[in-house]
This record gives structure tokens, C-alpha cells and sequence, in this order.
């Protein structure tokens, strides 16, 4: 039970950290090799050289005789079942099993009958890799999935290393039981990881056109004002626009046919936007408000005729809703950030300004200064 017990401690708090490590390696590891030596690195190629730094380290462990061969094939076996789940690049996958197999150099002092079953284990994982959405999809096919391939590795282990079978069948049970551990922690940090992404989402959109929301225009705007400011970014434009008689809309269809012609309009200018030269983010910053920024450097003639060749294309849209077909204008306000904009509210100001005058103007027209 000593040989259980030590081997089930070390594996269950090895494969715990493997997994959450794997998570930061994954998302940190190609942002870090860009910024530090301006390298483009895949996380799949950074997964696959951790993994390698892990099983390197263990087998120095080993060779130095400080760790049971038990806790080192425990471990690698962990890292392997885990490794072949995670990894999306098959290529990738394939030469990490190759740098496996040279890893265990000399090969049981180049028994043969031994490097032909380890070989054998490493590719019993490439059909795991395959088919790993399909597995990982539903538990009653995950969980035997694991256990069998873990008795494989096991056994391997006992054939390999001569280990009796009563203590093999014991120390593979309680490996089986980590691993099914470690892989439900690996869906619990998958699950959490995607609600919290939704939550970003729906922080960051409006719920009904699916455009960026108020709090995002806010955050975003801030960010360029001052880099523009500072003169650390190029020209950054406001646009804040209105639906011209939105209210009459709702009025006379209801509030649902006014939904309606939000989502249009929002679908609408999203797609206009894709055609731009320049990055250019759309925003709902009210009811019928839309705010656009332009933060790529336009010209004030290119941020005006952009806004002049939607409103051309606006013209022949036609929303088709509560049984009739509705045409849509705008009003427009346009104003560039200045060095003066010390706060959101001056250059948001400005803008307002023009986009009343436009309204005044007799509307369907924009106004910029």
C-alpha cells in the first residue's frame, strides 16, 4: 500500500499542475516568444517542447536515482494519455512522439522485444488524437477510453521494467483514477474558461445587434484619445450617429419592428465596414445611437467620404418588417481627437454638436469640423 500511496500523492499533484500549466503555456506561450525574441511559435509546438522538457527532466531524476521508476512512469504515462487529448496539430502530435521515442535512448539497453511494445504504446495515442473531440464528447466514452489505454501503459510498464503483477494491477488502478481526475479538472477549466469568455462577450456587445456595447466604446475610446493625444497614434475620428426618425418607426410599427430595424442597420453597417481601407470599430452607444471610431490613421477627407458613401448605400436598403418595407437615413457628427481632448466628454462634445447640427440641418446629412 506504501507503493500505492506514494505513487498516487506525487501523479494526482503532477497531473493537476500539468493540466493548469498546459492552460498557461497554451495561451501565454506564443504572446511571450513574439514579445521577448519576436518569433512566431505555435502553442501546439510550445505544448510539445514542455511536454519533452518534462520527460527529460524526470529521466535525469531517474538516471540520478532519485525518483522510483514507479512515480516516473506514472508520470510519463500521465503526461502522454493527457498530451494526446490536448494537442490539435496532428503534425505536431506525430514529432512529439518521435521525440518521445528518442528520449528513452539507449531503449532498455537495446532489448529489442521491449523498444518494439514501447513503440507500440506511442502509437495506440494517434488514434486518441484523431478521434479526441469525438471521445472527449460524451464521459461513458472518455473514461473507458482512458482506463483501457492506461492498463495498456501499465502493463507495459510491468512486461518493460519486470514489476509483479499485484503491485501493477494496484498502482494501475489508483493511476486510473488520477487521470480520470485530472481530465475532469481539464473540463471544469474548459467549462470555466468559456463562461467566462461569454461573460466578456456580453460585457463587451449589445445583446441585441451584437455590435460593441457602450462600456466597450468607452474603454476603447479612452485608450486611443490619449495614445492620440500623446501623438503615439495616428488619427483617430469620432463618428456618432443617429437613425433619422427612429421614434416615428416605433410609433407607428412597435417596438419590435423598431428591433427589428436595429438589427438590419446594425448588420448592415457591420458588413459596410469590412470594405473599409482602415480599421474602423462600430459601436451602440444608445437606443438609435451608433458611434463609430476610426482609429487608423484617415484622413479627415477619407473619414468624411466613408461616411458619405454609406449613407449613399444606406438609401437603397430596404427593411422588410410588420408587413411593410421600411427605408432607412442618418444623421451624422464627425470630429477628429485633438491634442486638447484631455477628457472623453470634449471630443464626445464636439461630436454631438455635429450630429445635432446635422439633425437641424434637415437630417440625412453629416457635418464635420
Amino acid at each position: 500500500m506504501e507503493l500505492v500511496g506514494n505513487t498516487f500523492f506525487w501523479t494526482f499533484f503532477f497531473m493537476i499542475g500539468f493540466v493548469a500549466s498546459l492552460e498557461i503555456v497554451e495561451d501565454l506561450g506564443p504572446e511571450l516568444m513574439m514579445r521577448w525574441f519576436h518569433r512566431k511559435v505555435s502553442a501546439a509546438v510550445m505544448i510539445a517542447v514542455y511536454v519533452i522538457a518534462i520527460l527529460l527532466f524526470v529521466r535525469m531524476l531517474r538516471l540520478l536515482g532519485t525518483t522510483y521508476s514507479w512515480t516516473a512512469n506514472a508520470i510519463r504515462n500521465g503526461a502522454l494519455i493527457y498530451v494526446s487529448k490536448r494537442l490539435k496539430d496532428k503534425k505536431v502530435f506525430r514529432w512529439l512522439l518521435v521525440a518521445v521515442f528518442i528520449t528513452f535512448w539507449p531503449f532498455w539497453n537495446w532489448d529489442l522485444p521491449v523498444t518494439i511494445a514501447f513503440i507500440g504504446t506511442l502509437l495506440i495515442l494517434i488514434p486518441l488524437n484523431n478521434h479526441q473531440d469525438w471521445i472527449k464528447a460524451n464521459w461513458f466514452r472518455h473514461a473507458p477510453v482512458l482506463i483501457t489505454v492506461s492498463l495498456i501503459y501499465w502493463l507495459f510498464d510491468m512486461y518493460s521494467y519486470h514489476y509483479q503483477l499485484g503491485q501493477t494491477l494496484m498502482v494501475s488502478v489508483a493511476f486510473m483514477v488520477v487521470i480520470v481526475l485530472a481530465h475532469a479538472y481539464d473540463h471544469l477549466l474548459v467549462y470555466r474558461k468559456r463562461e467566462t469568455s461569454h461573460l466578456e462577450y456580453d460585457n463587451q456587445h449589445d445583446a441585441l445587434t451584437g455590435v460593441r456595447s457602450l462600456s466597450k466604446f468607452s474603454t476603447d475610446f479612452t485608450r486611443y484619445r490619449k495614445l492620440a493625444a500623446e501623438g503615439s497614434m495616428a488619427a483617430v475620428h469620432l463618428v456618432m450617429i443617429d437613425i433619422d426618425h427612429f421614434k416615428r418607426i416605433n410609433d407607428t410599427y412597435g417596438h419590435l419592428a423598431g428591433n427589428d430595424v436595429l438589427q438590419a442597420f446594425a448588420k448592415d453597417l457591420d458588413e459596410f465596414i469590412d470594405q473599409a481601407t482602415f480599421p474602423v470599430g462600430l459601436y451602440r452607444t444608445g437606443g438609435e445611437e451608433f458611434s463609430l471610431l476610426i482609429a487608423g490613421g484617415a484622413t479627415d477627407d477619407q473619414a468624411r467620404q466613408f461616411i458619405d458613401d454609406y449613407m449613399a448605400h444606406l438609401r437603397k436598403l430596404s427593411v422588410k418588417t410588420a408587413g411593410v418595407a421600411i427605408h432607412l437615413t442618418i444623421s451624422a457628427g464627425i470630429t477628429r481627437v485633438v491634442a486638447q481632448d484631455t477628457q472623453n466628454d470634449h471630443t464626445i462634445a464636439r461630436a454631438d454638436a455635429n450630429l445635432y447640427a446635422a439633425k437641424g440641418g434637415g437630417r440625412d446629412r453629416v457635418v464635420m469640423n
